[in-house]
């Protein structure tokens, strides 16, 4: 009799499966097909595409900016390979390297964001890739740089990661998980960790609150074509990445990031 009591605590505890990750839509399948499909949508999203390149051969990074590096953005093709999906982990998620050891200008602060699966997925469509160019070298520190990182305006991933990892998006419960989810890994790396915007750089990059003032239609143009309300002057930056990232968002995607966004907006006040 006891052994059967066992038997049925073990059974019962082996259903309770863990809570589902959340994921964009695709994440969870089993079909490695779909997978791949999923992962090379992901890039992007992501905006891997944007740094190392339209076919990920990599790019130099700084060759508009004499003033730094030189660094490139790596070549996925030929380095992804060389890698384990352990290590792969560690560079995109935890801003940690095998060679180098640390990780720089790699928007790891928001990849730490990135669920288990999609993570999965992106790499598995990393792996599909047919080598294209060759292997760029490791970034070098000009004496900008080397002032930058002294002042701390320039840090590694790692340390990147420690601070936005002190300030995340609110949490308004299970019904707004996906949108939250999907601003933390693609709007925090420009609107902030907790997406309250900077005010203070060069660059106006506004809070989020923002969002509330849109209807869903307006939102949509906005995030699909980069097109604002009243058509004011749009940062070009959020212009290229509405048509480059967001324009491949799913509509129950883009759908989960309004309401977000709207309810974040009106618990501000």
């Amino acid at each position: 009799m006891r052994h059967s009591v066992v038997a049925l605590v073990l059974v019962a505890a082996a259903c309770r499966q863990q809570p589902q990750q959340i994921t964009f839509d695709g994440g969870l399948t089993s079909n490695q097909t779909a997978l791949i499909r999923h992962g090379e949508r992901l890039s992007h999203v992501l905006g891997c595409t944007g740094c190392h390149g339209a076919h990920l051969e990599g790019t130099f990074f700084t060759k508009d900016e004499p003033q730094y590096g030189p660094i490139y953005a790596s070549n996925l093709s030929v380095e992804v390979p060389e890698y384990s999906e352990a290590q792969l982990d560690g560079i995109i998620r935890h801003g940690t390297h095998p060679e180098r050891k640390t990780v720089w200008a790699m928007p790891s602060q928001i990849f730490h964001n990135l669920s288990d699966p999609d993570f999965r997925a992106l790499v598995a469509y990393l792996r599909t890739l047919k080598p294209i160019g060759k292997k760029l070298p490791p970034p070098q520190f000009s004496v900008q740089d080397k002032r930058d990182i002294a002042s701390g305006n320039y840090k590694p991933a790692v340390k990147m990661i420690e601070d936005f990892a002190k300030k995340q998006p609110v949490h308004l419960g299970p019904n707004y998980a996906l949108g939250r989810y999907i601003t933390s890994v693609t709007c925090e790396e420009c609107h902030g960790s907790d997406l309250g915007g900077n005010s203070t750089g060069p660059v106006k990059i506004p809070n989020l609150i923002i969002a509330g003032s849109y209807t869903r239609a307006e939102f949509d143009r906005l995030i699909r074509q980069g097109i604002p309300v009243g058509h004011r002057k749009l940062n070009p930056m959020m212009s290229g990445v509405a048509t480059t990232r967001f324009s491949h968002l799913t509509p129950h995607e883009r759908d989960a990031v309004y309401a977000y966004l709207k309810a974040r907006a009106r618990l501000s006040g």
